[in-house]
């Protein structure tokens, strides 16, 4: 099927969480469970193999809900997986458990590997697509951070792991970790924020305060080093999320919504906006997400809550030409606590 070019006259709907990225057919069986079957995917969408992970909403006996039975990964195939091995609650700086709110999780933008901390040994391992399991580092956490303070996210071919958390003061810190040989390679400064990794991995976008209710945005290498740093004009700081591209200094972000979107771009080293293209967003919706995932290309995710059942619209735009592809659309199923949709 080819993709559908915006703008869009069918209605449309979706979702996201936690975006997460994707893909793991060859996880190994004794740790999953796999059931139903549906059409399956497109070649436009064949590259991934997860829509999204969740877990379920469970009510208890003081009428609240919270998250119960076990993470479930969405395919596009149709299946669904349960990752059997992952935490579903995670511990507090205490060590006990907190059950009212779901375990860290990511799957990395290609959707060769999934990262999340291991129930056996609470370790924080990267599961590989075939199957084999590297464990990082013991305690990646310092001491009297919990592991409910915790989210995770992975560069898009999985090759690298930023274990972000934040402190009493609200500042975000975290590690960073070379998956292949399981070490950790550096620190995330205290800044205000963590945007993600650059397209190649070899980067990291953070956020900062700048003071006077402004916001910086800093490059640092995989050591925590920083490359690049600036305090942007108010339509780039007032508009994430950002994301930052393989060159180490662009970063893309939208403005707008609807058919006055555009997708705009920012040079941290140079302090300078860098030109714009005009894009089409389903409805009145901006982007919940947004990657870079080509030299010329970034895919963005957009959600409308409107409807019963959340429905998520996964975009692919050109750079240059603001042509704009509908990559993949679902509704997320009925009764879960929360889910985490596939990046880029």
């Amino acid at each position: 099927m080819r993709p559908l070019t915006l703008p869009i006259t069918v209605p449309i709907t979706l979702p996201i969480s936690l975006p997460i990225r994707s893909g793991l057919a060859g996880l190994a069986l004794s740790t999953l469970t796999i059931s139903a079957t549906a059409a399956p995917a497109t070649a436009e969408t064949a590259r991934h193999s997860i829509r999204y992970a969740s877990v379920d909403s469970c009510r208890v006996k003081d009428g609240t809900e919270m998250p119960c039975h076990t993470w479930r990964l969405d395919l596009l195939d149709g299946r669904r997986v349960a990752l059997k091995d992952a935490m579903l609650w995670p511990t507090n700086a205490k060590g006990k458990v907190d059950k009212s709110s779901s375990a860290p999780l990511t799957v990395s933008g290609d959707g060769e590997s999934v990262a999340y901390f291991r129930k056996s040994d609470h370790r924080l391992v990267v599961r590989e697509f075939h199957g084999k399991v590297r464990v990082m580092p013991k305690t990646p956490l310092p001491r009297g951070i919990g592991m409910d303070s915790v989210w995770l996210d992975m560069s898009q071919d999985g090759s690298r792991l930023a274990l972000v958390y934040t402190d009493d003061d609200g500042a975000t810190h975290g590690r960073l970790f070379d998956v292949e040989r399981a070490t950790a390679t550096g620190t995330i400064p205290e800044s205000g924020g963590f945007s993600g990794f650059s397209e190649d991995g070899s980067a990291v976008l953070l956020q900062r305060d700048a003071g006077a209710n402004t916001t910086g945005l800093s490059v640092h290498d995989l050591t925590g080093t920083e490359l690049a740093g600036a305090v942007p004009p108010q339509i780039v700081a007032n508009n994430g999320p950002w994301a930052l591209s393989a060159d180490g200094r662009t970063v893309a972000f939208v403005t707008g919504g609807g058919k006055k979107a555009a997708l705009r771009f920012y040079d941290v080293r140079t302090d300078q906006t860098a030109g714009s293209v005009r894009i089409s967003l389903p409805g009145d919706t901006s982007p919940d997400t947004i990657d870079w995932t080509g030299e010329h290309e970034v895919t963005v995710h957009v959600t409308d809550y409107e409807s019963a059942r959340d429905e998520v619209t996964v975009l692919r735009i050109d750079t240059r030409t603001g042509t704009t592809r509908v990559r993949d659309r679902y509704k997320v199923r009925p009764g879960v606590y929360t889910y985490q949709s596939c990046g880029g």
